[in-house]
């Protein structure tokens, strides 16, 4: 655990806020949905981001990057703005679908591990999510970055929300069961 959070505090210091304003700002610019797309742990994790955008105000739906590509790009329309994450950057169905999205001319927001991939060339926006090792002991299975990654969508999220006036009533609205949504309603 603490060497995943070692590297989470290591990718913090490592972004440059010029880069996470112009993500953010593209955020801003959705006016459809937000695409959170990847595959294999990569794409776990844009699940995982897409429910926490969807939750916290940005309307976001998760789109395996295989599945994309047998047909789920019908999905995608003007005012969509995609993240695409992949830990290697060289993913093929990744790399396929951020064609694609370029070719559709929507924005990408690439999170991956190599800013000189060829993910990294088709972003509109690329941020670090790189770390010096994994915590396994093969060092290969993704561990550290896997929270590297959630831990920056989650921070793109939380401030995208907090510069949109999220407030307690709107997750009370979006979340109406569990303990979650009691304590958002004031129970």
């Amino acid at each position: 655990m603490l060497h995943e959070a070692e590297a989470v505090r290591r990718a913090s210091e490592r972004l440059e806020p010029d880069v996470v304003a112009e993500a953010l700002e593209l955020l801003r610019t959705c006016t459809r949905l937000l695409i959170c797309i990847g595959t294999g742990t990569s794409g776990l994790v844009a699940a995982k981001l897409a429910a926490t955008f969807t939750v916290s105000g940005t309307p976001a739906v998760f789109l395996n990057a295989s599945n994309a590509l047998h047909g789920g790009l019908g999905l995608i329309q003007t005012g969509d703005i995609a993240i695409v994450v992949s830990n290697s950057g060289r993913t093929a169905e990744t790399l396929q679908v951020a064609q694609q999205l370029n070719e559709l001319d929507i924005p990408v927001i690439a999170l991956t591990g190599d800013t000189q991939a060829p993910l990294a060339h088709q972003a509109d926006v690329v941020l670090d999510a790189s770390v010096t090792a994994e915590a396994c002991p093969l060092e290969m299975v993704p561990t550290a970055s896997a929270a590297v990654t959630l831990a920056m969508g989650d921070a793109l999220a939380m401030s995208l929300a907090g510069r949109g006036g999220w407030s307690r009533g709107d997750l009370a609205r979006v979340h109406p069961a569990g303990t979650l949504g009691a304590w958002a309603r004031g129970q």
